[in-house]
């Protein structure tokens, strides 16, 4: 029996714009009384991983806000304009939980990074459409990453960021994907196919970066770079499920 899936329909801009303003008015409870809990080996560990991965969350996203003020001004929906800076503004405490916690733990922050450096390159020369491509390979990505940072550390506070981290990742990940959706709904099947292509690529390129510079907190989280491999692309498939604009009723 051939069972057919009902055609979803993408959420509101204004759902989204009012789910990041709640999150917003929701900090996450840290409990910053208590010590980092991190032993030498462990910092030694995670510092180089965290310290890039800290400066990747707090971007201004600028490029982000002028192509989502093009698209709002084409379009007439101002409330995506909205819910994109607020996203923005969540990734941005993302940041800040991340570089209390270094600082608590005697963990340098760091002003550059070359990874961090070409992403936001790109998302710089790009227009709204490529820009969320970019983004949405970091976002998958992370799932994993604060997956394994989660596992790889002793420390209650850190656990307790990761888990908030998660949480609003996964949502940030449908955000992105419905809106690519969105963004194609009328192109025509090849195109959105090379599109796809184009995106599985940068993202299997991504990866074995992400890997190659992070592995010593997956190693610690006890995944092999197989584990890792499968984890991170199980979750592009998912995702490339939700941008697909077959997948909707419009």
């Amino acid at each position: 029996m051939i069972v057919q899936l009902r055609p979803r329909r993408t959420l509101s801009s204004a759902f989204w714009e009012d789910r990041f303003l709640k999150s917003l008015d929701n900090p996450p409870v840290i409990p910053w009384d208590r010590a980092p809990e991190i032993s030498a080996f462990e910092c030694e560990q995670i510092r180089t991983s965290i310290q890039e991965f800290q400066l990747g969350e707090q971007s201004e996203g600028r490029n982000l806000k002028r192509a989502a003020h093009a698209y709002a001004t084409r379009s007439g929906d101002w409330a995506y304009l909205a819910a994109m800076k607020l996203f923005i503004r969540e990734e941005q405490r993302h940041a800040a939980l991340l570089g209390t916690f270094m600082d608590s733990a005697g963990l340098a922050r760091i002003q550059s990074n070359w990874v961090d450096s070409v992403f936001r390159k790109l998302r710089r020369l790009a227009g709204l459409e490529v820009s969320i491509c970019v983004l949405l390979t970091a976002e998958v990505i992370a799932q994993v990453y604060y997956h394994a940072l989660f596992d790889a550390t002793q420390s209650a506070t850190l656990r307790v960021i990761c888990r908030r981290i998660l949480k609003d990742e996964q949502q940030h990940v449908r955000f992105q994907s419905e809106r690519l959706a969105i963004l194609r709904q009328r192109r025509p099947r090849p195109l959105t196919g090379t599109a796809v292509l184009l995106q599985r690529l940068l993202f299997a390129g991504t990866s074995l970066i992400v890997w190659r510079g992070h592995r010593r907190v997956f190693r610690a989280a006890r995944l092999t770079f197989l584990d890792f491999w499968v984890a991170c692309h199980g979750k592009m498939r998912a995702a490339i499920t939700v941008m697909n604009p077959r997948s909707y009723e419009w």
